[in-house]
């Protein structure tokens, strides 16, 4: 009797050890409308690699992972279709981490337990808060008649989420999950901090953080220099083609030159260029030349999409994908994009689209006829 009660205790302990582990996150779920089997995936959010999968049956999941710290992740079902509705952003950390919601809408889930999670919803929540108001008022001012106060209003909005946005990170200097918005903010499209803002929140944090792969980035994108204006001096490139050559945006001096931005993944790049095709034959010879920068990081679907888009003039990338050297120098968050640059590398147009009305700019800025 006295053996089985030492058997009990000891594997009570075991438990309460496992528990108690520093090391673990456990993930339990009560999922509706989820069927009798499915499967939900982990992937990790910068890498994308897919970090676990678990089982949900009959609408109910327990597992574990190992977890040093937090870390974000995307949280998704086998279709993984809908930003809106299929995936959800999920910061985990070693602790009990309850999930709830309906499958259909997984963007929607309630996590319960996981600090970082906590702190990263009241972070969206302060922007979202004021982009439903700022996005309301711009539905609105197509049918007032006073539009300088409604664009007035939107400014005040527009500042006073950017400082609420601000203040709320500076105190929150020491989180895992302020190093991801501040990365984020270095990287994405859409910014709510400048470059001084990004710098005041950074330089207050811990140095394990500024180190760190992510902080090592952020302090890369702050002292970039300042993207230049038209009318400025254009930042010199220096990247290799295809074939392994050297390419300069200097050695085009004494041309126009067409910098593309793009990627072969981009479908709205890939359409360019059947405009851009008839732009570089009918325009060469008046002096325009076109330097296409990939920001992919597969070189063989590089090269695979130059040739199937007939791509003849000169491309060039290093493979870095969107942290491209010259992505970052001319702060190229969504592509396509385009800039013209003058015989003495000088900018002359930095949002192109290639339309007619851009044709005729250009067939008068090189004084041939309009195509």
């Amino acid at each position: 009797m006295k053996r089985n009660t030492y058997v009990v205790c000891l594997l009570l302990l075991a438990v309460i050890a496992c528990k108690n582990d520093k090391s673990i996150c456990y993930l339990i779920g009560t999922i509706d409308n989820s069927g009798e089997s499915e499967w939900l995936y982990l992937r990790e959010f910068n890498s994308g690699i897919l970090k676990d999968s678990f089982l949900a049956e009959n609408g109910e999941f327990n597992c574990k992972l190992s977890l040093s710290h937090p870390v974000k992740f995307l949280l998704h079902n086998k279709r993984n279709r809908y930003d809106f509705r299929d995936r959800k952003i999920i910061w985990l950390e070693p602790a009990e981490i309850k999930i709830n919601g309906d499958f259909s809408f997984i963007k929607n889930f309630q996590i319960k337990g996981s600090p970082s999670q906590t702190e990263y919803e009241t972070y969206t929540q302060i922007f979202e808060n004021y982009d439903n108001q700022i996005n309301a008022l711009k539905e609105q001012i197509h049918f007032v008649s006073n539009k300088k106060a409604v664009v007035y209003k939107m400014d005040s909005l527009a500042s006073a989420q950017k400082k609420e946005v601000k203040d709320y990170l500076q105190s929150h200097k020491n989180s895992l999950v302020t190093l991801s918005v501040l990365h984020y903010e270095s990287y994405s499209a859409k910014r709510y901090l400048t470059k001084t803002d990004l710098n005041e929140i950074f330089t207050q944090m811990p140095g394990s953080l500024k180190n760190s792969e992510q902080g090592q980035e952020i302090d890369k994108y702050i002292h970039l220099p300042e993207v230049p204006k038209v009318g400025e001096q254009a930042l010199e490139i220096i990247q290799l083609t295809p074939q392994g050559d050297t390419v300069r945006l200097s050695d085009f001096r004494g041309s126009y030159v067409l910098v593309d931005f793009w990627s072969s993944w981009c479908g709205p790049c890939r359409a360019a260029h059947k405009n851009l095709r008839k732009y570089y034959k009918k325009y060469r010879e008046a002096g325009l030349e076109i330097l296409s920068v990939s920001g992919d990081n597969n070189k063989e679907q590089w090269i695979k999409a130059i040739a199937e888009d007939s791509l003849v003039w000169t491309n060039v990338s290093d493979l870095k994908g969107w942290k491209n050297e010259a992505f970052l120098q001319y702060d190229v968050k969504m592509i396509p994009s385009k800039i013209l640059i003058d015989k003495e590398g000088k900018i002359l147009n930095n949002q192109i689209l290639c339309s007619k009305s851009w044709e005729l700019e250009l067939a008068e800025l090189l004084n041939v006829k309009k195509l």
